[in-house]
């Protein structure tokens, strides 16, 4: 089991299985929410340097709120987005990222009990204009790599490629 917890530890999440991957998304949507929630959160910083959004991706199904559902709050940058990001209200820690029409979850590395490292940069040509990337060896690609991609289509088809909710969490 993997512990997933906001800072002041209300709201905890547990993961039951490995993760799918983890990588750092450059993509306007994952920045500017990463943004706001950084303007606002006295936790550590969502965005990196580059601009890019450390998250660990999940199956829903793998993922349940064991404790303080009651206090996620869902942020969405406009009112029909079908993306919605879980703050912990009790702390303004910023949880997870749910595609709601995905099956998967991507929860902020920051969140995760000894959290994989990331394996790539995905969505760089979103990144701010003169984005400078760290040293850190990752490769990095403008869009989402054939890897990723498949990495997503074969996890859903071990789900029977189903849609499902994440357990404990309000819709």
């Amino acid at each position: 089991m993997t512990a997933i917890a906001c800072a002041c530890g209300a709201v905890c999440l547990e993961a039951t299985a490995p993760s799918m991957m983890t990588v750092i998304c450059h993509c306007t949507s994952c920045r500017t929410a990463g943004q706001a929630f950084d303007a606002r959160s006295p936790v550590a910083p969502i965005v990196d340097v580059a601009g890019g959004t450390p998250v660990v991706l999940w199956r829903k199904d793998r993922v349940r709120c064991v404790r303080g559902s009651e206090r996620l709050v869902a942020h969405r940058l406009t009112p029909d987005a079908p993306s919605r990001r879980m703050v912990a209200s009790c702390c303004e820690t910023p949880m997870f990222g749910d595609f709601t029409r995905g099956f998967w979850v991507s929860i902020y590395r920051g969140r995760v009990a000894d959290a994989p490292p990331p394996s790539m940069r995905v969505m760089t040509s979103e990144a701010p204009e003169g984005a400078a990337f760290p040293d850190d060896g990752l490769p990095r690609f403008a869009g989402r790599p054939g890897r990723f991609l498949v990495k997503l289509l074969t996890t859903w088809a071990a789900t029977g490629f189903r849609n499902p909710g994440l357990a404990g969490v309000p819709d």
